[in-house]
């Protein structure tokens, strides 16, 4: 057992759970990495104007480099390709080439995961993970101290796995929870649900840590622990009815046994 304080307040917790993206690392970055990727991919099979709708439906906004070539400056945190679960991506892509590139549908769903995958791959990790203030070291001190702890996430498996290998925290995840294993996504309990049904830590027992509303409205309706990590004034604004322990970084979470 550990004791979690924040804000002056302690909490008694048998497990951790981290979302990813915006807690341990920037997601500023990764998201404009990732949207770059995704247009080197998508540009083989549509034309230039169709690239542009792409960019914006999905919260891209771009600029045009040297050659006539688009590049993305900026992702909207709160657009589709910032949000969506890799599955719900693809199928919007799916979506797209059908209307914008006339593909039938089994062509244009087969077409938008071999994008994704491509895609994916093509995605700079050394360029696109700067880790969160305190996240390092949070994480030294929870490996140091032996607290169980896991990941809920909406990215995928292997890139959590990737990312967190840079630095030395994957050795002792006990699990990563992705939307593929559950019926319904954050801000639904579901994730947390199944991480307690599977570990056997009772649901109260559980500190949920994210940097997002979502995050803490899934621990607020499982009936764990929320904790939100931003130094955003609008998020910390979403994230207030649902729990009363909100700090600007990673530092201000102690954990002790």
């Amino acid at each position: 057992m550990a004791k979690i304080t924040v804000n002056n307040h302690a909490y008694r917790a048998d497990l951790l759970v981290f979302d990813k993206d915006g807690l341990m690392f920037e997601c500023e970055q990764f998201w404009i990495e990732m949207a770059n990727a995704r247009m080197r991919s998508i540009s083989k099979h549509c034309t230039h104007d169709d690239l542009i709708a792409w960019t914006k439906l999905m919260g891209v906004k771009t600029e045009f480099r040297h050659g006539g070539l688009i590049e993305a400056t900026y992702v909207d945190p709160v657009g589709v390709l910032a949000v969506a679960p890799p599955a719900e991506e693809t199928v919007i892509l799916a979506g797209f080439l059908v209307e914008h590139c006339g593909l039938l549908w089994h062509k244009a769903r087969n077409l938008a995961a071999a994008i994704f995958t491509e895609s994916d791959a093509g995605i700079d990790l050394s360029r696109a993970l700067r880790p969160q203030p305190g996240f390092v070291s949070l994480m030294r001190r929870i490996n140091e101290l032996d607290v169980p702890y896991g990941v809920a996430t909406s990215d995928t498996y292997d890139r959590t796995r990737d990312s967190m290998s840079r630095y030395d925290c994957w050795d002792k995840v006990r699990f990563v929870i992705t939307p593929e294993e559950v019926e319904r996504g954050k801000p639904n309990p579901d994730m947390l649900q199944f991480i307690s049904e599977k570990s056997g830590v009772p649901l109260d027992r559980i500190v949920m840590i994210g940097d997002s509303y979502v995050d803490v409205a899934m621990a607020q309706a499982a009936g764990s622990i929320g904790i939100g990590v931003t130094t955003s004034p609008e998020m910390r604004e979403k994230m207030i009815p649902y729990s009363p322990e909100i700090v600007s970084t990673l530092d201000e979470i102690l954990v002790e046994r």
